[in-house]
């Protein structure tokens, strides 16, 4: 720690670090499976593209259906036609991502990118809200890297959204992994 390093910055670092060590093994774990699935979206990027764009898909065509159901059997309420109308926008939002996969992976990649930008956003203000602390710059390089890679999707949006997806997704999950098993084994090491 530097002499800079005030009685708030050492209450942060001691609880994130009692906090990472009594959670160690899910951090251990949620690296891992983060590691697996973007080294998978890298091998696969359309593969992981399509694939997601087609689950969200099913879910909110089998969401806006349970919706419907629901709302049809149910009692007439203040807000059954608002309830209809919702199931309604979910339904034809998974068909149409289930009909126009391509059209969908777009949209999703649209999504993406502001989760990246938002994601990174938050990532980089956590890293800097709890620095000098152990992993911090773990943090720090993950959360910047979001922002780069939604920042790259901005930028190239239309020419390269069909591959760049599952690849920029894939980097994003295995920079999330190695800083979640970086905190991990750090907080072992102190314990």
């Amino acid at each position: 720690m530097s002499m800079h390093t005030t009685r708030y910055e050492i209450h942060i670092e001691d609880r994130l670090v009692r906090d990472i060590r009594e959670h160690r093994g899910w951090f251990t774990g949620l690296g891992l499976l983060f590691l697996v699935l973007g080294v998978a979206a890298i091998a696969f990027p359309w593969v992981a593209a399509l694939s997601l764009e087609l689950a969200i898909g099913a879910l909110l065509l089998i969401g806006g259906i349970a919706q419907m159901v629901q709302t049809l059997r149910g009692p007439r309420w203040s807000g059954y036609g608002m309830s209809l109308t919702l199931a309604g926008v979910a339904l034809i939002a998974g068909l149409l991502m289930l009909v126009f996969p391509v059209a969908g992976v777009f949209t999703l990649a649209t999504v993406v990118m502001l989760f990246l930008l938002i994601g990174g956003t938050l990532k980089t203000a956590f890293a800097l809200l709890v620095r000098p602390a152990v992993g911090w710059g773990w943090i720090l390089t993950s959360g910047l890297l979001s922002l780069a890679l939604g920042l790259l999707i901005l930028a190239q949006f239309t020419a390269t959204v069909p591959w760049v997806l599952g690849l920029l997704l894939g980097v994003d999950f295995i920079f999330t992994g190695i800083w979640m098993l970086m905190l991990a084994s750090h907080a072992g090491r102190l314990g």
